[in-house]
């Protein structure tokens, strides 16, 4: 027909009538014989003589020579010049602008996925907008930046000659040598109202790291059960990134039992900002939820380069445009009403420079900069009370330290929060004498306010134990911090419990003279309140304490009881006998005049008893 001649007629951009080739592949070269296309294509790239190879573009085979000619690919063939020629593609949509549209297959109207082709550099990507799935969601969170104008700048590195990785980045690479990524942390804290539609269901929180595929990674967190409202999660995530200019995150709400999606979000990294932030929750429409949202804290961790590894946040972005990102760093001790002071800072700020432009900003203060500096405080945060707190790390910050690398060092997860302190020489050396002084006080004090105590039959294992507690110490503190450091028996696990544990203090005393026998020890059971120490001071002789059971106590104490019990009824029962039997001693008497030597008076006595048995 008519209608057929002009389309064969018709020139396209990859040539007269290409017919079934792939884009880059000419008419003229499939004619060769004995060789398909595809290998005439791979022969014009690999041969340095071809005439195709000279222009090193794929201007020279997509017919678009001028600057306003602008090439249309399907979906499939974007994908084949993404594959195996990433870094000519980027190359040509540097100067050239290029679009794909989905597949003529896709009859359900889904889209592809579009960071692929956004990551070689390709301008304009079609996609179904009658489909509300993730690659639209994906455009949409893309294209939200530099205030939703529908214009967004390419990455440095795709374009600007400038850039150390320019003509040499190929995103779809596996392995990135000698290139530091940075590290993130994200802690998913606690979500409110995730799911509007079901408030008896079972969230859970799925995050994806979108980039390219070196960077691409996927977290899920814990179920929360029956629990919509307020669930809270409390996990941390740490991914690295390399490529930072084009990665997305992206929240999904998922019900545990269902695994139905109920609300999403995502945000391009960029745009992720750091410490704790409310993360507003979308619909599968993209639609906002206005009482929805994610509670969470991401940091970014400064690369630690060492030998020939560099930073790939460098090498991916100009100089000039990571000193013209503006961070703000808050300075403490300021002369100033205010206890803090807010200061912008550019990503190339050194701790000179900001000295200097404190200095011309604050009133008070003397113009010479030698007599200043900054300082570096690590404050450390104990978990429990009865942690022990410990002093401050503090160190001088160098002249040219950056202090944007020095504000991405801290990492509050390992139990310190860090802050910046302005100071002058004198006070630093003031600071010095009266640290060393209290020190040393602390550390006198810390001898005298306490002692050692001496704990026996604790255990089977360990017959005795030696604490350094304070002096005003009772008898239950001894008794607690013996259980703690005692090696955990049978015994004290059935009765863990300090109440039910007494000391036994046992004393004892100095014979008066040294032919006199060993006096016999006396014990006695402390009171629960009672202080150790003052007891321990009182002691004349050899004395040690003794860790007793109340109920031991009580059963040596009924049995005392029952013995002495016992002997008043044998000697009542003596006493009866004799009545019954009818003896009575007769008293003896004896004349004070009458002579008697002790021996007869032993001898009468002891007839007068063998008469009583």
């Amino acid at each position: 027909s008519s209608r057929g001649k002009e389309r064969k007629s018709r020139k396209s951009i990859f040539g007269n009538n290409p017919g079934r080739l792939s884009p880059g592949e000419s008419a003229a070269l499939a004619k060769a014989s004995g060789k398909g296309p595809f290998d005439v294509m791979r022969q014009t790239w690999e041969d340095p003589c071809s005439p195709y190879n000279s222009p090193a573009s794929l201007s020279a085979i997509i017919r678009t020579p001028k600057c306003y000619h602008i090439s249309s690919l399907n979906e499939n063939a974007a994908k084949r010049l993404c594959r195996r020629y990433s870094q000519k593609l980027i190359q040509h949509t540097t100067g050239q602008l290029l679009r794909t549209y989905p597949a003529a297959t896709r009859i359900d109207s889904s889209n592809p996925h579009p960071l692929i082709f956004w990551l070689h550099g390709v301008q304009l990507v079609a996609l179904n907008y009658q489909t509300d799935d993730l690659p639209l969601q994906l455009n949409a969170a893309m294209f939200e930046a530099n205030g939703g104008c529908g214009y967004v700048l390419k990455p440095p590195v795709l374009w600007d000659k400038s850039c150390s990785m320019y003509q040499q980045f190929c995103p779809l690479e596996r392995d990135l040598d000698h290139k530091e990524p940075a590290i993130y942390s994200l802690t998913i804290v606690s979500g409110q109202n995730v799911c509007p539609s079901n408030s008896t269901g079972s969230p859970c929180i799925e995050i994806d790291v979108l980039g390219m595929p070196l960077d691409s990674c996927h977290f899920r967190t814990k179920p929360i059960h029956r629990n919509t409202l307020n669930p809270m999660w409390n996990e941390q995530f740490l991914f690295r990134v390399h490529f930072e200019d084009l990665v997305f995150l992206r929240f999904a709400v998922v019900e545990n039992n269902s695994s139905a999606v109920t609300a999403q979000r995502i945000i391009p990294l960029k745009a992720l900002k750091r410490g704790y932030r409310h993360v507003q929750l979308r619909n599968l429409h993209n639609e906002a939820l206005e009482i929805s949202s994610l509670f969470i804290n991401s940091r970014r961790m400064e690369e630690s380069p060492s030998g020939n590894i560099l930073p790939a946040s460098t090498l991916f972005s100009m100089g000039e445009r990571k000193a013209a990102v503006t961070c703000k760093v808050t300075i403490h001790g300021i002369p100033s009403p205010e206890p803090f002071t807010v200061f912008n800072i550019s990503g190339g700020t050194t701790a000179a420079q900001l000295l200097h432009q404190l200095l011309a900003t604050t009133k008070g203060t003397e113009s010479c900069a030698a007599d200043y500096f900054l300082m570096e405080e690590k404050s450390f945060i104990s978990k429990e009370k009865s942690e022990c707190r410990k002093p401050p790390f503090q160190r001088v910050i160098g002249p040219e330290e950056g202090l944007v690398q020095l504000l991405n060092s801290w990492f509050p997860e390992e139990g310190y929060v860090g802050r910046i302190l302005f100071k002058t020489r004198e006070e630093n050396l003031n600071e010095r004498n009266v640290f060393q002084e209290a020190k040393e006080d602390a550390a006198i004090s810390s001898e005298d306010d306490s002692f050692f105590v001496q704990v026996h039959d604790v255990s089977p294992e360990q017959p005795r134990t030696v604490i350094k507690a304070p002096r005003f110490s009772t008898a239950q503190d001894v008794i607690q911090q013996t259980l703690c450091k005692a090696k955990y028996s049978y015994s004290i696990l059935s009765n863990p419990n300090p109440s039910d544990y007494v000391l036994l203090e046992e004393v004892t005393k100095e014979p008066a003279s040294k032919k006199s026998s060993t006096s016999k020890p006396s014990q006695r059971i402390l009171s629960d309140q009672e202080c150790v120490f003052q007891a321990q001071s009182k002691w004349k002789g050899a004395g040690k304490f003794i860790l007793k059971l109340k109920e031991q106590v009580q059963a040596a104490r009924d049995d005392k009881r029952r013995g002495i019990s016992f002997a008043s009824e044998l000697k009542k029962l003596t006493k009866a006998s004799k009545q019954y039997r009818g003896f009575v001693s007769p008293p003896l008497q004896l004349l004070p005049d009458s002579p008697q030597s002790k021996d007869e008076r032993s001898a009468c006595s002891l007839a007068f008893g063998d008469l009583m048995e």
